[in-house]
């Protein structure tokens, strides 16, 4: 298979999942936030920070495999966000986060961190499903940079992407990806 056939098979994949394993969802499912961070973010405030790293820990939760929260990913995000765009990017990137803090909150009487990871998972594929939706936007592109972060770590590249036979088509099921 060539190279960008892979690449494109990998992309879909990628980019065509829901929020990740149900399987851990049931296992994590009982733990509630602490609202303490395992990093100390340089740019974004607390705030900013705790709910990129709810978000990172709904969409790659621990599972067989360390989750986004493990390695890293928001304070990789972070870096990337702050070192590497410009500033209009950065202020659309806080944009986008108030925004989607501000949905998740109010949306119920119940906070998002409050919620239970079955529960994050759900409010986040209906937000994913609303294809017209401003609030999508803004989720979507947060996910992206987790999903992307997450499989340029050492675990995601080495670990997880290996389990993915790119000569066949790709299976949700093959990483236990799926809902």
């Amino acid at each position: 298979m060539k190279r960008r056939e892979a690449f494109k098979n990998i992309s879909l994949f990628l980019s065509g999942t829901l929020v990740l394993p149900t399987s851990s969802i049931f296992l994590n499912s009982c733990s509630s936030p602490d609202k303490e961070l395992n990093w100390i973010p340089k740019y974004l405030n607390n705030d900013e920070a705790f709910l990129l790293n709810e978000l990172s820990n709904t969409i790659i939760p621990n599972s067989d495999f360390p989750g986004a929260l493990v390695v890293g990913v928001p304070s990789e995000i972070e870096s990337y966000i702050f070192n590497v765009l410009e500033e209009k990017n950065i202020n659309e990137f806080r944009d986008g986060l108030k925004e989607l803090d501000i949905y998740l909150n109010n949306r119920s009487s119940k906070s998002y961190y409050d919620s239970s990871l079955l529960e994050k998972t759900n409010i986040l594929n209906t937000i994913q499903k609303n294809k017209d939706s401003e609030i999508r936007k803004a989720y979507m592109s947060i996910k992206n940079l987790v999903v992307s972060s997450y499989f340029r770590s050492e675990v995601g590249a080495t670990q997880v992407l290996s389990l993915i036979h790119i000569s066949e088509p790709t299976r949700p099921e093959r990483i236990g990806v799926g809902g």
